[in-house]
């Protein structure tokens, strides 16, 4: 009987196979360890598949015409057929793009902020100090930083020889058990009760250093010969008007919104195609992950760096150690102690039984802090009058805890910096902050506060600085600080461009360590006009204007034509440049007041000045989401570094500026309650993230945004990774981003990146449009962790978007 013939098909054995074969010979001799999980099924290399690899599974004709899209580009032996010309192409062959890049790089390069003009970003030039730690340098294994009765100290006996003297900033080996016993470094431990490296650090011994490694030329001229070398904003204003017209083109804005829409739906199809390849590639990586990669944090606030828990903490241990401590003197030279200052009324001090608590920062404090102490009293550097008593203490608190300039010289904020950010940053080792710190309009910050910088060694490998400048002009006009913005700018650059600057080593270290200055843009900045002078024809000196706020671009040109000279001046003498940053327009109904002629949007104008002058990128940048798609792709195709804060949409603190940024309107119901319209994904940080921006995540003000942990960065990341289901490829290119377009020295991105400038034949990556990074490996993935497939696909669609432009296939 034949009954092979109509037997039931198996999924082991074929029709044709012998049944008497033993199942194990039909079975592959040789198994995968890979599952399926880290695998694609099968591997085909059909045309369809490599339409759908390059994100575009529609099949096209040969001969059809296509409006973006063009079959040569995927197909080289493609019959040719009829082209149109690039929408975005001029008559004279030059694109707007280019025309818009152009203009940037001139500014870029004439202010000395491209990287390599900056010779912080040479290796062999730059005076890097202090010098960096040892490769595999742990906190928990450097006997420095831990006191003799502690569990974790180590003796110097109990080390092994090749781990005795680890690298200590300031002296040479030969001086080590000097410092361990010197008075000043023994001081500042009894005061701060925890260690970090930058207790070592010493002034003198910083001060021969820099005497051997900077070039000082006396020829320098004034202050008052600099200002008047000062060009007036003429030609600027030229270039914005052009700049402006090419953005605001009829014929760029649906070719941008269609671009932007292809970028956000191919990358959703690259997860599709290569999520589990790139899964892959990081687990053949095997000594580095998120954890354990380099972070920056690029904008976190000084007068925010902690939570609202640990402020109350510290608070607490300081009344309990020492109540009667005098930390607070007013105007007319009443002294008030710690308990003085939580207790209620003017007899304050007979008041033995205030109750204060674990809640002395609370909500109301916060709020309080936000909206009046912040935009008023910490800029301008004025008491507080004919106020309630509560706001009173909220005064108090405030001037004691969370200013450098005050009775005690700073050290409360002092101790929290160290205690609670700096310790904890070194012990983890991977994590890196800019900390910004606002510019206050007095006689003399720059000193005072390089001064304060210096007195209480806030100096660690892990921190670096930025500083805010408001536009807070027509405060200082009406408290008669400024009689005209020419004395704005003299309160801010005057002391760094005298020529007795260079003799000032606490103000010069700062400098050193100082990575951008931050134009803010904010929407409780005076905004309405009395006198309507002409930003385009007013010189800075000719600008009183009642007190008239002058407009964004105003401000920033300004600002970065004296920060040119600066970076000249620095640049002359072997010393690293200053980056220029500002943040955006929250507003969209505010007109731009800076040119005649021409209606925009104040949001606008701050993201064409951004675009122009600031190398450093673009802060708080929601609202560029928001705005024209033209701005959105242009940003893109520079890679202009945009941070952003996410946590912040869902701060109670927050809310009202989100609802301003996207416009959102309730609709009509019959519910008479008030519903909170927080939600972190009304938040278009993942959007940005999936078209391609170079964008980093900030924690911004850890005090507003309800932080839970003793790592509020991680907590920033982990949330993201949280809700959007981010996995390691994502991750991981996040915090390369923030490594490498952050402030830090070109050895520091060399060693934790692999990155330098110097021209190599292997990866290349562009950043703010002039900067051009290199790997100096073939594979640098074990440095960062982002997988090669991610980062192939990142540089092979951003050059197929700058050909489309060009109209080359």
């Amino acid at each position: 009987m034949a009954k092979s013939d109509n037997r039931r098909r198996s999924i082991v054995y074929s029709a044709y196979d012998d049944l008497n074969k033993p199942l194990e010979k039909a079975v592959p001799p040789q198994l995968s360890d890979i599952s399926l999980d880290d695998s694609d099924m099968v591997a085909l290399r059909t045309r369809f598949d490599r339409q759908i690899i390059q994100g575009h599974p529609m099949f096209f004709e040969e001969k059809d015409e296509m409006d973006s899209i063009r079959w040569a580009e995927f197909q080289p032996a493609a019959k040719p057929y009829p082209r149109r010309e690039s929408s975005v192409s001029r008559s004279n062959g030059i694109s707007a793009f280019d025309e818009i890049a152009m203009i940037k790089k001139k500014y870029a390069k004439r202010s000395f902020q491209n990287a390599k003009a900056n010779v912080k970003n040479d290796i062999h030039k730059w005076f890097l100090y202090p010098k960096p730690l040892p490769k595999h340098w742990k906190f928990e294994k450097d006997r420095r930083l831990y006191d003799e009765s502690s569990e974790e100290y180590e003796s110097e006996e109990s080390l092994p020889d090749n781990k005795k003297g680890f690298y200590y900033s300031s002296f040479d080996d030969d001086n080590f058990h000097i410092l361990m016993s010197s008075k000043e470094t023994n001081a500042l431990r009894n005061y701060s009760k925890v260690h970090y490296t930058g207790e070592y650090f010493d002034l003198g011994h910083y001060e021969k250093m820099f005497s051997k490694a900077i070039v000082i030329d006396k020829s320098e001229d004034s202050y008052d010969q600099l200002v008047s070398a000062i060009p007036k904003i003429t030609q600027f204003s030229q270039d914005f008007r052009i700049v402006l017209k090419l953005l605001e083109s009829g014929e760029l804005r649906p070719v941008s919104t269609k671009r932007i829409e292809y970028l956000l739906n191919k990358f959703d199809l690259f997860q599709h195609l290569e999520g589990r390849s790139e899964i892959l590639e990081n687990k053949r990586v095997p000594h580095r992950d998120f954890y354990n990669t380099r972070k920056v944090d690029q904008n976190l606030l000084l007068s925010g760096c902690v939570s609202k828990r640990q402020l109350n903490e510290f608070i607490w241990d300081k009344l309990n150690l020492e109540p009667d401590r005098i930390v607070y003197m007013d105007d007319r030279g009443s002294d008030y102690s710690l308990r003085d200052i939580f207790s209620h009324g003017e007899g304050a001090r007979s008041n033995e039984e205030a109750s204060i608590g674990l809640k002395a920062v609370d909500d109301g404090f916060l709020e309080w802090y936000k909206v009046v102490y912040l935009p008023g009293f910490h800029l301008n550097n004025r008491n507080s009058k004919n106020d309630t008593i509560r706001h009173k203490m909220y005064y108090m608190i405030a001037k004691t805890f969370l200013e450098f300039d005050n009775f005690i010289d700073g050290q409360y904020l002092a101790e929290i910096l160290i205690k609670y950010v700096i310790h904890n940053m070194e012990k983890s080792k991977y994590q890196m902050a800019q900390l910004s710190v606002d510019f206050q309009f007095i006689d003399n910050w720059w000193p005072n506060f390089s001064r304060w910088v210096t007195k209480w060694k806030l100096i660690s490998y892990n921190i670096r600085w930025n500083v805010r400048l408001s536009r807070s002009y027509t405060k200082l006009f009406q408290s008669g600080q400024v009689k005209n913005f020419q004395d704005y700018l003299d309160l801010v650059f005057r002391p760094l461009l005298s020529s007795d600057s260079i003799c000032d080593i606490n103000l010069q270290f700062f400098l050193s360590t100082l990575c951008c200055f931050d134009v803010v843009v904010d929407n409780e900045d005076d905004y309405i006009w009395q006198s309507f002078s002409n930003p385009e024809t007013t010189t800075p000196c000719e600008w009183t204007a009642n007190g008239d706020n002058p407009p964004v671009a105003y401000y920033l040109y300004y600002i970065y034509e004296y920060l040119r000279v600066l970076n000249h001046q620095r640049m002359s003498r072997s010393q690293n440049s200053i980056i220029l940053r500002s943040y955006c327009c929250a507003l969209t109904n505010r007109v731009s007041q800076f040119v005649d002629g021409v209606n925009i949007t104040e949001q606008l104008e701050s993201l064409v000045c951004n675009l122009l002058l600031c190398q450093g990128g673009l802060l708080q940048a929601e609202p560029l989401w928001w705005s024209s798609p033209v701005i959105l792709y242009a940003y893109y195709l520079f890679q202009i570094p945009v941070i952003v804060s996410p946590l912040s949409s869902v701060s109670p603190y927050q809310e009202l500026t989100r609802n301003l940024i996207t416009n959102s309107s309730e609709a009509m119901s019959r519910d008479v309650t008030v519903q909170s319209t927080r939600t972190y994904a009304l938040n278009p940080f993942m959007s940005m993230h999936r078209m391609g921006l170079k964008v980093s995540l900030s924690c911004n003000s850890v005090l507003f945004n309800s932080s839970y942990t003793m790592e509020p960065i991680i907590e920033e990341y982990s949330v993201a990774a949280s809700i959007y289901l981010l996995n390691s490829a994502d991750l991981c290119e996040l915090v390369r981003n923030s490594v490498i377009s952050s402030g830090y020295e070109g050895w520091y991105k060399s060693h934790w990146l692999g990155v330098g400038l110097q021209h190599s034949p292997f990866f290349a990556e562009i950043i703010a449009c002039t900067d051009v990074w290199f790997d100096t490996e073939a594979n640098t993935s074990e440095r960062h962790n982002v997988p090669p497939t991610r980062r192939i696909y990142r540089q092979d669609t951003l050059s197929r978007e700058w050909r489309f432009i060009h109209d080359k296939p």
